[in-house]
């Protein structure tokens, strides 16, 4: 793929610090000077992007690369093929656990740069020619607990119980202690499943045994129904069809 190929993509570019992308536009004669590039800084400004726009490629410059953050992109009924780019090589594993179509290394020399971002999208069969690329919702979410990247599925998930700036994950078989927000982790998991019964749980709907009183009984565990929960709780329940 030669340069003057990328001069009629339309691409995004996301950089956590400030023109922390300069290295990939200066590797790409051309589009630094073209209305073809879009430049965001900010997590909110790249998902508006993605969702509102039509782009060729997309590029995350990263120096770490939580993946929590980015799992909006995985929900997307669109999205483009993205790399992911870092001077941290230890950034790579997390690039592919997210779907990106390959990673780059900030360290490539200028004049290498559009053959490897060719070589690493025909590898991954993307097609550069189609607007868009149809991404499906993945069942799991990926969580750091105890120095390593867990897998959770969704449907293995009991229920969620906040520890101030932590949070414990319970499962049939184990919990897992996450540093996440409530309302972070909200934004990722499906809310026709998941619904927040206290400030200090959020449980899965389809793990219930049943509801008496104040009380929610999931797996082996009872947990409180707060007064101010409780009929939002009991209303969307309804509503998905569960009474």
């Amino acid at each position: 793929m030669t340069t003057n190929a990328f001069e009629s993509l339309h691409c995004l570019i996301y950089e956590d610090t400030f023109d922390a992308g300069r290295w990939l536009k200066h590797g790409l004669p051309g589009l630094s000077e073209k209305p073809l590039i879009r430049v965001v800084s900010e997590i909110g400004q790249l998902e508006q992007r993605l969702r509102e726009d039509d782009y060729h490629l997309a590029f995350l410059v990263v120096s770490q690369l939580e993946i929590n953050d980015f799992l909006f992109i995985q929900k997307l009924d669109f999205c483009p093929p993205f790399l992911v780019c870092s001077s941290n090589r230890a950034v790579a594993a997390d690039a592919f656990v997210l779907g990106a179509s390959g990673f780059l290394s900030s360290e490539i020399q200028p004049k290498h740069l559009s053959q490897q971002i060719g070589q690493l999208l025909a590898k991954n069969t993307m097609s550069l020619g189609a607007s868009q690329r149809h991404r499906l919702q993945m069942p799991f979410i990926f969580v750091k607990s105890d120095y390593k990247l867990v897998r959770l599925n969704f449907d293995d998930i009991l229920f969620v119980e906040g520890l101030g700036e932590y949070l414990r994950i319970y499962t049939d078989t184990a919990k897992y202690v996450v540093l996440q927000s409530f309302s972070r982790l909200m934004e990722v998991l499906p809310t026709q499943q998941f619904l927040r019964i206290h400030r200090s749980y959020l449980v899965n709907l389809y793990k219930i045994n049943f509801i008496q009183n104040n009380v929610v009984s999931v797996g082996n565990h009872q947990l409180p129904i707060s007064k101010s929960q409780k009929k939002p709780f009991l209303e969307l329940i309804e509503q998905v069809g569960l009474l």
